[in-house]
Order: structure tokens, then C-alpha cells, then sequence
């Protein structure tokens, strides 16, 4: 017997057994400082075997994060990381009270780190050190303990590393398990290729490093002995000993409180050296301690009761025995109202007939309407991605019906009887916890010609033995001769081999022509590779053969009404066999693909749930469950809840394909998110795979992404690379989709290169494949591009017919992102305009809805032109101020297209303000992001800005009059560059500044009202230089308008001035116009810093008149 250890809540450099290792710590980081942009850290917290753990302010969410910076010597390795990644996969899953949540992991520059819900309070550790815990708050930390763990056991998740250290308790009490997922860092070789702590690691763990259902349990099993007796169970110097203890000692269990002596028996078999002898797994450990607590708490029987009692027990356990040498042992079923059972292939080395007997005994299974039965193509695909072939041994037995979360595997088998007879079994394989139970139903003789009756006696049988009753009221009814024939064209068709499918189908509607099941099949692989005419003429043939109710007949009909558009009987039709055959989880799938084409979001959503709910480890579900959430514009949702379940099942199923395309829509979610770096490192994943894979379509399909994340980085020769490769696979696969994707991608590369019309070609090319594919919501990007292009064509005519379209499609389909991509346009259109108040109300409002969603890049855009709207109004020192702190975060994201787009307003807004130092270093910090990833109008904006801060501006933009500006950017550009250079010229002293005016009485002002409101300004001084008094009243009047318009602008004083001056002329007061004037500039200089305003009014006071800016500034309200 071992004695009791005092349990070493502290650790020293001796004490490596107590603790795992710890790892050598990098610096700590400062209080203030911002990782990626987001994460600004406030203290540190302590330290741990893996690194720092601070509190930290999460300035996106609003809200304080806990972080783990890993140490230095950890995110080296990168092995370790794509480890680590890999687990952080499967923890993320984890949403349960009694389970710290991990969000993401992050790098910036060589910090890498996770960021996790924050816990105000302490850990358990420290709870037994200080002696503090009540008898009662034991027994609830035990409770959640094992609660927060069997979840975890759920969802596949075994944390390796349960310990008081790693278990925190809030200021309420509740128990919060951490550092699930670092388990992966552990690199200890030797014995020690364990993960976690010796003491706490079950035996056979520290023998072979191998985990089962049993090893967090036993680690649980540790804790709960500590809080019972404030010591460890076993004792040891190194993990020989530890191990020789818990193998042969018995613990003494030595509990601080007699209260706890209940629980003595219990604890001691979590932690016994054998795991047959600890509870099957935790779940069962968790029922036997409420069972524990509810013995506790009844009194204690009288001794006449207790005889009675005992008589009793006898009495029922002579009759139990009976029953049970009577009975057969019943089979478990995992669901509370149906079984669930997979059908392995039949062993007679003839592959192609063994297929088709399990599917034929499929077929007659799937007609028992309280029964999930496994798909044949299914099990095959699972058995060869595990690399399962027969026979099929107890592990892999155990594994598959895991995997398939199912009740039964039924075995056929066929054997010699005789010298030439043959006899064929049926073995019904369940698992019960660690047990592989077999059982054989029936045995019988084995005719190769009748070979479907035997399969008929078997379902009766089998419908006995699970004691399920004959549906009597059936809705619709199974055939009861399948076309055995079409077994193997299904599994073609699946494959992808659709000439070997029609050849063997023709064969048989030649000879069958009447056959309503083959006319099925026939619909099914003309709607596979598109030929929808040819499918709707199959689907006709088959309700005109097939009986009314029939399932060949209702699916028929589903088919045919869908592809007519008659959606409410299609929908009808697809209900009725989901409730004929509540468990067949192909056929909600089915029903879900439709939601997904008719835009029915919400229904598609709670279809997939019931999918989950009773096939967990469905294959696609999952990711179609995330498709919805991000069509719903919920990101993290379809990011953390969905999409990752994606990925950790195909993980678990091996499926290669699946896992690139969870790691695909990671990407897409992340770049949806702005997090550029994860999306890219997503994609190259994603990407990898496919192309091992050789899998064409969906390698082009990730490449277009990639493009498209390159293009956001200004990386124009990526994009065309990836582009121009995609778009050759999907022309040789004819794959339209994927061509009007690409189509688009090219069209947002012409864009960005200003080439606008190529652009228009190409957002056509794709618009016009998404109407053919009648997809709605493909069809409202292609609007909302082919809308922006014709705004930059300067047609804004155009640009509204497809916003409103574009706009009308995506709240059709219920896409609301796209509705506010939609309507961020639209703001820019009127602000173009002049209507800035309807411009400010549609920015405030889709940075409203994009806050809501939790959308990064929206929020950033809808805030910067608010901010640009604030400047415009004179609100200068709050504008320049925020749009700093967004310019830092774009560099601190890497973010180069934001950084040169906001890095030129911020330049440009220094200039008008008179700060030409101020405007150089802004320009001085972008040059390289605009040289080397900027577009066109950042280049052409960059050298017109960067031109006025050296004084030395092109004149070629006044020699070459007859030259058409064909765009929008560079039409603002060359209004600004005529501009300026008629500012200058009166700067100087002239006072004709014609030469400039002519060209720019010529230029269509119609998005360019920002403009010419300039344009008006500098043709009233003209106009008052040359005495038009009349022309000045005029122009006056129509700035005077465009003002109202506008609501509110900076440069409005300037009109005030030639009115007074008009005033003067016309022999009226001119001293309400000066104090407007006065009222204005003080208005301005207190939204300037103070150094700023004599250069402010230097750059205003640009004309002369009989007034002196300067002194009216100067005038004290």
C-alpha cells in the first residue's frame, strides 16, 4: 500500500513529475501593446509550461480575451505548429460552460498565439492549497468536472493533460477546464513520449503512450481523490516508479471529511490499474456518481424493510437468470426511437454480385421505417478511405460503428456445406463499450439462383429481433422487386463514370422499357451531368410505370416539379418521403439541396440539424450546415461551429476531398473576416490536397479564391496566374459555374488595372452563365460588379439599374453582406453626387448591420467614408485622428490595398489643410505598397498628391484639351490637377485664370459634385475679378444651391467672402456675410490643432480680396 503524497501545488526545478516540463520562457510582453491590430494587452497573468497568459482587450468585439503566447522555442518548430493546428481543429468544437473556449490562433511576426474566453478567478489548485472548499462546492466541482469532460468525450476531444493546474474556478463557483489542444506541443521522447503530468496519466498511457476512452477519466479519477483527501494516490521519483505503484499498490483512501467516505469505492475504480475494471468510458462514471448522491441523500431503511427488501432482490434475481438463459442479450440502441445499421458486403470473391446483395438487402432494410440504414456507397467509401478490407477484425468493427454511429453491422457470410452445397449465416456485430458482441440470426441454406428470398427471411427476422412492428399505415410504399441490375449504375454514377453508367442503363431500358425504377435512374444521371430537357422526359416515364404511391413514383415527381419550377409541389413531394422515412438521412439531404437552390435558408438549417442530430458524422452535413450559416452572413458561426465540424469529421473519416473543402471554406470565412493571413494559409492547404488528389475542379476552384485574396493584395501576376490556370480546367471540364467564377475574377482584375471595359466584358461573360444556371445569388454579384463598372464608366444610369436588381436578388436569396456591398455603392454614387445626407445615412446604416454580423472589411469601409463625410463638414481633428488609428490597423493586419487607399486620403487631407510635410510622410510611408501593390487610380492619385508637396504639377493636362477622360478616377484626378493649377496661378497674383476654367467648363460634373463645387468657387473669383457682377450672382446661386444639398461643407466660407464683395459692389451691408465668414473659420480652427491654423489660413486665403482672412480669424466671437 501506498502512502499518501502530499500533493506539490507549486513547482521547482526538481519537481518534473509533479508538473509537466516547463519550457523556457521568451520575453514577456508590455502592457499597451496591440497584436495584429486587434489584441491590446493589459497585464500579464502568469505563466505556464507552454508560455504567458495575459488579460487583453479584443478592440474588434469590444471585450477582454485571455491570450497564450507561446514560447519562442515552441512556434519554431514547425511541425509542432501544424500539429498543434490540427488539434486546435478538434478543440474548437467545444462549446460547453464547463470548457474555456478557444477562438483562433494567431502570429504576428514571431508572437504566436491563442486567444481564449477570458476567467476571472482562480484554479483549482490553488482552491485545495488554501483548505477552502465546502463540502458541498466539492461535490459540484466533481459534478462539472465530469460534465465538461464527457462532452468533450462526445465530440472525440481527449485533453491529455487533466490536473488541478489546469482547472479554473470563477468567482461563482464554476469550473472551467483549460488548455485543451496543447497537448500536441509535448516533444519529450524517450518514456516521456507521453503527454501531461505522470502522476495523472493512467498506466497503460505511460507504457505505451497509446489514449482510450478511459484516459481522461482515470486523470478526473486523481483529481477527485485530491479533493477528497488533499493528497495524490500514487508516489514515485520517476515515472519507473509511478508506474510500479500504480500497478501493484492499492491507494488508501484517506478522506478529510467524512462526508466523502460515500464516494471511496467509486473513486478508487476511476483510478484502477486495469481499464476493464474503471467505468466504460465517462459518461457511465458520471451516472454512477448522481446515482452515488442520490443514495446519500435517503435515509437509511428499517431492518424488517431491508429482510423484505433482500427476499425480494432474490426473488427478481432467480427470475432475471431465467430470463436471461431464455432471452437473447437485447441490443442497444444509441437513439431513444430508432436503430441504426450499416450492411457489410457479402464475402464470395465475386465483388460486383457481393455489392449487389448488400444493396438489394439494403433496399428491403430501408422499407422499415424505425431504422437508419447506412447508404452502400457509403460504407465502401469509408471502408476504403480507413484502408479496411475483409475480414474485418474487432477493432475495426468497433471503429466503423463508431465512425457510422450505428447500432448493428450485419454480416453475411457464405461457406461449403457440403460437396457441393452451400449454406449462408447472416452475424449481427454490435459494440457495447469495450465488448464486441456477435451474433448469428439466422443460418440457412444458400440457393445462388433464389438468393433473394433468403435475403427477405433475414429482414423478418431481424425485424423480430429488434422488436420493431410492420409499419401498417404506410404513405408510400417500396417496391418490392427492385431492378437488381441498377445497383451497380448507381455505384457509376457515384464514381463519376457516366458512359459506363449509360451504356449498362440503355442496355437495360432496351430490355426493360417498361421498368419505372430504370426510367428513375435514367432521370438521375441526365440531372447529374445536366441535360435537364432529357431528365424531365425520364422522370415523365417513370410515374407513367410506377403505381401512385410508389417511392419511385413521389421521387419522380419531386424531380420532375423541381426542375418545371413548380416549387410548393416539389416541396410537397420531397416532404413526403422525408416523414415516410424519418431516419433515411439521404433523403433529408435531398430535400436540403433543394432548400439550398430555392434560397430557403432557415428550412435548410433545420433539416441539416435533424441530419446531425441523429448521423453525427455525416460526411457533408456539417459543411452544408456552414454554407447556410455564411449565406446568412453569421461567419462565425458557420466558422466555429459548422465548418470546423466539417473538418474534424473528415478528419476522422479520412476523406481527403472533404477535408480540402472544409479548409477551403475556412478560407473563404477568413477572408470574408479580413484575417488575410489565415485565409491564405486556408487556401494553400485546401489546395494541396486537391491537387495530390488530381482533383481538378475543386483545385481550380481554390485557385480562383487564392486569386482573389492576391488581387486584394495588389499581387496582380498571382492573380493572372491562378486565373488563366483555372479558367483552362474549367473549359475542359465544361464546368459553367466555375468558368463564371473565373469570369468574374478576371473581370475584378481588369478593375483594379482601370481597365473598365475589359472589366464590363468579362462581369457580362459571367452574368450571362449565372442567368443560364438560373442562380440567383451568383447573378446579384455580377450585377452589383457590372453596376460599380459602369459608375467608374461615369454612367450612373446604368450603375442603378443593376444595384437595384443586384440589391432586389440578394434580399431575395437573404445574403446580407451582399445587400451591403449593394448598398456601400450606392453611398459612394451619392456622394459623388452631392446628396451627402443620403450618403450618410446608407454608410451609417451598413455599418450598423455589418457590426451586427461582425464583419471586419464592411465596417472598416462604411466608417471611413463616414469619416470622410466628417472632413468634408470641417470636422478635421476627429477625422484625421480615427482615420489614423485605421490606416495603423491596416498595417498592423498586413492589409496593403487599405493601407495605400486610406495612406492617400490622409495625404491629400494634409494638403488641403496647407501641411505639406505632414502630406510627404504619408506619402513617403506608402510608396512601396502603391509602387508595388497599389492599382491604377492609387498610382495616378500617388503622383498628382505627390507632385503638389515638391510644387511642381504636369501642364500637359491643360495642352491636351481635346483628350477625353474616360472613367471616374481619372476624371477626378484631372479635375483636381485643373484645379490646383488655377489656385496656384491666383496664389501668384493673376487674376485671369480662363486658361484653366475653358477645359473644365467642359467636363461633365454629374459624379464629380465634390468638384465642382470647386470648380463654382474658383469661377466666382474669376467672375469678380472681371467684373461680371451679374455671371457672380449667378454662379452664386447655384453654389448656394448645391450647398443645401450637400448639408454642410469646410470651404462654404469662401462663397460668403465674394458675397460680401457683391454686397460691397451693390451698395448693401456687407457684415452679416463677414460674420458668417468670422463664424465659420472659428468653427474650423477649433477642429484644427493649434500649430496648424496659420498654414490653414495661408492655404485658404489663395485670392486677393479687400479682406484679410487672417484678421477674421482673429475676431473673438
Amino acid at each position: 500500500m501506498s502512502d499518501l503524497k502530499s500533493p506539490k501545488l507549486t513547482h521547482s526545478d526538481d519537481d518534473q513529475l509533479n508538473a509537466t516540463q516547463i519550457i523556457p520562457l521568451s520575453k514577456p510582453l508590455a502592457a499597451g501593446e496591440c497584436l495584429v491590430g486587434r489584441f491590446e494587452i493589459e497585464s500579464l497573468q502568469g505563466q505556464g509550461r507552454y508560455g504567458f497568459v495575459y488579460r487583453a482587450y479584443d478592440k474588434q468585439l469590444d471585450t477582454v480575451i485571455a491570450i497564450k503566447v507561446l514560447n519562442t522555442s515552441l512556434s519554431q518548430d514547425k511541425q509542432t505548429i501544424a500539429d498543434f493546428k490540427k488539434e486546435l481543429l478538434l478543440v474548437r468544437q467545444l462549446s460547453h460552460p464547463n470548457i474555456i473556449r478557444v477562438h483562433e490562433y494567431y502570429q504576428d511576426e514571431d508572437v504566436h498565439f491563442l486567444t481564449m474566453d477570458w476567467i476571472s478567478g482562480s484554479s483549482l489548485e490553488e482552491a485545495i492549497a488554501s483548505n477552502s472548499l465546502t463540502t458541498e462546492q466539492t461535490f459540484q466541482i466533481i459534478e462539472q468536472l465530469l460534465d465538461g469532460l464527457a462532452f468533450a468525450e462526445k465530440a472525440g476531444v481527449t485533453h491529455k493533460d487533466i490536473k488541478p493546474e489546469n482547472i479554473m474556478l470563477d468567482e461563482s463557483g464554476r469550473l472551467f477546464i483549460a488548455d485543451f489542444g496543447l497537448s500536441a506541443f509535448n516533444k519529450e521522447s524517450n518514456a516521456d513520449r507521453v503527454s501531461g503530468t505522470p502522476y495523472y496519466a493512467p498506466p497503460e498511457y505511460l507504457q505505451t503512450g497509446k489514449i482510450n476512452l478511459t484516459t481522461d477519466l482515470y486523470a478526473a479519477g486523481v483529481v477527485i481523490f485530491q479533493l477528497c483527501c488533499h493528497g495524490l494516490p500514487f508516489s514515485g521519483h520517476s515515472i519507473d516508479e509511478i508506474l510500479q505503484t500504480k500497478l501493484l499498490d492499492k491507494p488508501k483512501f484517506k478522506a478529510v471529511k467524512e462526508e466523502f467516505n460515500f464516494l471511496k469505492s467509486w473513486s478508487l475504480t476511476l483510478i484502477s490499474p486495469h481499464p476493464a475494471s474503471r467505468p466504460t468510458n465517462i459518461n457511465q462514471a458520471q451516472n454512477q456518481y448522481i446515482s452515488l448522491l442520490a443514495e446519500k441523500d435517503n435515509k437509511p431503511i428499517s431492518k424488517k424493510r431491508l429482510i423484505v427488501t433482500v427476499m425480494s432482490m432474490m426473488v427478481f434475481f432467480t427470475i432475471a437468470v431465467v430470463l436471461f438463459l431464455s432471452r437473447q442479450t437485447p441490443i442497444k440502441a444509441n437513439a431513444v426511437d430508432h436503430y441504426a445499421v450499416a450492411i457489410l458486403p457479402l464475402q464470395t470473391q465475386e465483388g460486383e454480385f457481393d455489392q449487389t446483395f448488400a444493396n438489394y438487402l439494403n433496399y428491403q432494410l430501408t422499407d422499415i421505417k424505425n431504422l437508419r440504414v447506412i447508404e452502400q456507397s457509403r460504407l465502401s467509401q469509408l471502408l476504403a478511405q480507413l484502408g479496411i478490407t475483409p475480414p474485418i477484425d474487432d477493432a475495426n468493427m468497433e471503429l466503423i460503428s463508431d465512425l457510422l454511429q450505428i447500432d448493428v453491422l450485419i454480416s453475411p457470410q457464405t461457406f461449403i456445406a457440403g460437396s457441393e452445397a452451400k449454406d449462408i449465416q447472416f452475424q449481427l456485430v454490435s459494440v457495447d463499450g469495450f465488448n464486441i458482441q456477435r451474433e448469428t440470426l439466422i443460418k440457412a441454406p444458400y440457393d445462388e439462383k433464389d438468393w433473394q428470398e433468403v435475403t427477405r427471411h433475414f429482414v423478418d427476422k431481424f425485424r423480430q429481433r429488434l422488436d420493431i412492428e410492420v409499419n401498417a399505415e404506410k404513405t408510400i410504399e417500396i417496391e418490392e422487386n427492385p431492378l437488381v441490375d441498377l445497383f451497380p449504375i448507381k455505384t457509376l454514377i457515384l464514381k463519376g463514370e457516366f458512359e459506363q453508367a449509360q451504356q449498362a442503363l440503355s442496355q437495360i431500358l432496351a430490355r426493360e422499357p417498361n421498368s419505372a425504377q430504370a426510367w428513375l435512374q435514367q432521370g438521375e444521371l441526365n440531372l447529374t451531368i445536366g441535360l435537364f430537357m432529357e431528365a424531365e422526359q425520364a422522370y415523365s416515364q417513370a410515374i407513367a410505370f410506377s403505381a401512385t404511391n410508389s417511392y419511385t413514383a413521389k421521387l419522380a415527381s419531386a424531380r420532375l416539379n423541381d426542375l418545371a419550377g413548380k416549387i410548393e409541389q416539389a416541396q410537397t413531394d420531397y416532404l413526403s418521403l422525408v416523414n415516410a422515412f424519418p431516419y433515411n438521412t439521404e433523403l433529408k439531404m435531398m430535400l436540403s439541396e433543394f432548400y439550398f437552390l430555392i434560397e430557403q435558408h432557415k428550412k435548410m438549417e433545420v433539416l441539416l440539424q435533424e441530419v446531425v442530430k441523429i448521423d453525427p458524422n455525416h460526411p457533408s452535413a456539417w459543411f452544408m450546415l456552414g454554407r447556410v450559416a455564411f449565406l446568412q452572413g453569421d461567419f462565425e458561426k458557420a466558422l466555429n461551429e459548422y465548418f470546423v465540424k466539417a473538418l474534424v469529421t473528415a478528419k476522422k473519416l479520412k476523406n481527403r476531398v472533404q477535408e480540402g473543402e472544409a479548409l477551403n471554406a475556412f478560407g473563404v470565412v477568413y477572408g470574408q473576416l479580413g484575417e488575410t493571413e489565415l485565409a491564405f494559409d486556408y487556401y494553400q492547404q485546401s489546395l494541396k490536397i486537391r491537387r495530390q488528389l488530381s482533383n481538378l475542379a475543386d483545385a481550380a476552384t481554390t485557385m480562383t479564391n487564392l486569386a482573389a485574396m492576391h488581387l486584394a493584395v495588389g499581387e496582380y501576376q498571382q492573380t493572372e496566374q491562378y486565373l488563366t490556370e483555372s479558367l483552362a480546367i474549367y473549359q475542359k471540364l465544361d464546368d459553367q459555374e466555375g468558368l463564371s467564377n473565373t469570369y468574374n475574377e478576371l473581370g475584378k482584375l481588369a478593375e483594379e488595372q482601370a481597365l473598365y471595359q475589359t472589366a464590363l466584358e468579362n462581369y457580362r461573360h459571367a452574368l450571362n452563365i449565372r442567368v443560364e444556371l438560373n442562380n440567383l445569388m451568383l447573378q446579384a454579384e455580377s450585377m452589383n460588379n457590372i453596376g460599380f463598372t459602369y459608375f467608374m464608366l461615369l454612367d450612373p444610369e446604368h450603375a442603378l439599374v443593376y444595384w437595384r436588381q443586384s440589391e432586389q436578388l440578394y434580399q431575395q436569396v437573404q445574403f446580407p453582406i451582399g445587400i451591403i456591398h449593394v448598398r456601400q455603392n450606392l453611398g459612394q454614387m451619392e456622394l459623388a453626387k452631392g446628396n451627402w445626407r443620403n450618403a450618410y445615412h446608407l454608410f451609417n446604416n451598413t455599418l450598423t448591420d455589418a457590426e451586427k454580423l461582425n464583419i471586419t472589411e464592411e465596417s472598416i469601409v462604411s466608417r471611413s467614408y463616414l469619416t470622410k463625410l466628417a472632413f468634408l463638414q470641417g470636422n478635421f481633428y476627429a477625422s484625421i485622428e480615427e482615420l489614423t488609428v485605421t490606416y495603423q490597423a491596416a498595417v498592423k493586419a498586413n492589409d496593403v490595398r487599405a493601407m495605400a487607399e486610406f495612406g492617400l486620403w490622409l495625404a491629400d487631407w494634409s494638403l488641403q489643410l496647407g501641411d505639406q510635410e505632414q502630406a510627404a510622410k504619408h506619402l513617403a510611408n506608402i510608396n512601396d505598397i502603391v509602387s508595388h501593390h497599389g492599382n491604377k487610380e492609387h498610382m495616378s492619385k500617388f503622383q498628382f498628391l505627390k507632385s503638389q508637396t515638391v510644387g511642381s504639377l504636369p501642364t500637359a493636362v491643360i495642352e491636351n484639351k481635346n483628350n477625353r477622360v474616360l472613367d471616374h478616377a481619372h476624371q477626378s484626378i484631372y479635375i483636381r490637377q485643373l484645379i490646383y493649377q488655377a489656385r496656384q496661378s491666383l496664389h501668384q497674383g493673376n487674376k485671369d485664370i480662363s486658361v484653366y476654367l475653358t477645359p473644365l467648363a467642359n467636363v461633365d460634373f454629374s459624379l464629380q459634385q465634390y468638384q465642382y463645387i470647386e470648380y463654382l468657387e474658383l469661377l466666382a473669383v474669376q467672375q469678380y475679378f472681371a467684373g461680371a457682377w451679374l455671371d457672380l450672382k449667378a454662379t452664386l446661386r447655384s453654389a448656394d444651391i448645391l450647398l443645401r444639398k450637400m448639408g454642410d461643407y469646410w470651404r462654404s466660407f469662401q462663397f460668403d467672402r465674394l458675397r460680401a464683395q457683391l454686397a460691397i459692389v451693390n451698395q448693401q451691408d456687407p457684415t452679416k456675410y463677414y460674420k458668417k465668414v468670422t463664424k465659420k473659420l472659428m468653427h474650423l480652427k477649433v477642429n484644427l490643432p493649434p500649430e496648424f491654423s496659420g498654414k490653414f489660413i495661408e492655404t485658404q486665403d489663395y485670392f486677393e480680396l479687400n479682406d484679410s482672412l487672417m484678421e477674421l480669424s482673429r475676431h473673438d466671437q
